[in-house]
């Protein structure tokens, strides 16, 4: 055989193997398909089938101009992070009843793609209600124009608001999640509920079900609640995996037994690691010690625990 038919020869044989090799490096096997799940037996999460923790910093898209996106996702990928989290404002999406603009600073799935570009992940947080120190915590101000409606409950109106605003955003974001080749791996349903005074246990099972209509039985849906068992039996339900939050201050033990009373096994999660503080008028910057946050980063870190910043 000539040297010519030789090197003929290697050159696919080449190219199939680099193809075959960049597909162990990406965790992924021929056949398959990608994953993301909750490991309650070994408590952890799984990607693809392997061990995976996160390490997340929050950013909130509807805060920063879109010409920065690229400029602040590269920071936090740069930073050590291998995902990061986002609220969806509600009330900054569809500002009159029925009129969507995901245009502009509004793209929510330009920053998606954007994100998974970089190479993070992304931790969805579309409420309804978000907080986030947004007005009304994200729900639409035109929500009061029905003078008996009773925000985050089963109250009818409030329901066929939520129906009709997740009907619209819910399948934009199916194409994203992680199982349908995109960046998300984790969605939550509301926020904090255990703080608001309706603990209404049909609201979060209509959330869940209006969640899992739209976007599938595999995604990993959660909740967030403050780190007190108080907190988590008005905000943790059935079928939607509770996590906690605290900041540096805390009793992490204790934080993350509160989190056990809830999910018994599973991963631990801090879904809001407070490194700062918010400030309001008339009263002294508020400043958190950074060794604090180094120190309490640490301690969670040690205990293989999720955390998001």
């Amino acid at each position: 055989m000539t040297a010519g038919a030789v090197r003929g020869l290697s050159m696919p044989v080449l190219r199939f193997n680099g193809v075959f090799l960049l597909l162990l490096l990406f965790g992924l096997s021929l056949g398959t398909s990608p994953s993301f799940s909750v490991d309650y037996k070994n408590n952890c999460f799984r990607k693809d089938g392997e061990q995976f923790r996160y390490i997340s910093g929050s950013i909130h898209y509807s805060r920063i101009p879109r010409a920065y996106w690229k400029d602040r996702l590269l920071k936090m990928y740069m930073a050590g992070l291998n995902a990061i989290q986002t609220y969806v404002p509600w009330n900054y999406h569809e500002e009159s009843p029925g009129q969507y603009d995901f245009s502009g600073d509004r793209d929510v799935q330009y920053f998606l793609k954007l994100t998974q570009e970089i190479g993070l992940f992304v931790i969805l947080r579309p409420g309804p209600y978000i907080c986030a120190e947004w007005d009304m915590g994200g729900l639409p101000s035109w929500l009061l124009n029905k003078k008996n409606i009773v925000l985050r409950s089963s109250d009818a109106d409030y329901i066929a608001a939520v129906d009709k605003w997740m009907g619209k955003l819910l399948p934009m974001m199916k194409p994203y999640l992680y199982q349908n080749g995109g960046p998300i791996i984790t969605v939550q349903v509301e926020n904090e509920y255990g703080s608001y005074f309706a603990c209404d246990y049909n609201y979060m099972r209509h959330l869940t079900k209006l969640f899992r209509a739209h976007l599938g039985d595999e995604v990993v849906l959660f909740t967030t609640d403050g780190a007190g068992v108080n907190y988590l039996k008005c905000g943790s339900i059935q079928d939607l995996y509770a996590t906690v939050d605290f900041g540096p201050g805390a009793n992490i033990t204790a934080a993350f037994e509160a989190q056990r009373h809830a999910e018994p096994y599973g991963p631990l999660v801090n879904s809001e690691f407070y490194t700062g503080w918010l400030d309001h008028w008339g009263s002294r910057h508020s400043v958190v010690s950074s060794a604090l946050v180094a120190k309490s980063l640490s301690r969670m870190l040690a205990v293989e625990a999720n955390v998001n910043l």
